[in-house]
């Protein structure tokens, strides 16, 4: 299945909507394999609130600017969740490449956590 722009935008708008308020949370630890794998050992190092998505482009959808939240524990960010009622999607996080850009992967507990940008994207294929 091969989807044009207008509608790769068309979900991705979707995808942000149900988004539009969700919790965004960073974790240090081993990756899941899904969205649907249980978290394991994963420590939560922070949980950004998300305001909202600007109109798909390319099948993007960026979120608004995201406020910075204290981090509540030590560690080194190697995977965020997003979650908004029953939905949950994986991302990377990254200062650069990833899905989840972040000021720094090294976190310290009750220090500052910075996104400085979140993408989600609907593939074409």
């Amino acid at each position: 299945m091969s989807l044009n722009t207008t509608l790769q935008n068309k979900r991705a708008d979707d995808i942000a909507t149900l988004f539009a308020t969700g919790t965004l949370t960073i974790y240090s630890g081993a990756v899941p394999a899904d969205a649907n794998a249980a978290l394991g050992a994963a420590v939560q190092l922070a949980a950004h609130t998300v305001a909202g998505f600007l109109a798909s482009v390319a099948g993007a959808a960026v979120a608004n600017a995201i406020a910075d939240d204290t981090i509540d524990a030590t560690g080194t960010a190697s995977f965020a969740r997003l979650v908004a009622g029953g939905y949950t999607i994986q991302l990377t996080v990254g200062t650069s490449g990833a899905q989840v850009i972040v000021s720094s992967l090294s976190y310290v507990a009750a220090g500052n956590s910075v996104v400085n940008s979140m993408t989600l994207t609907q593939p074409a294929a």
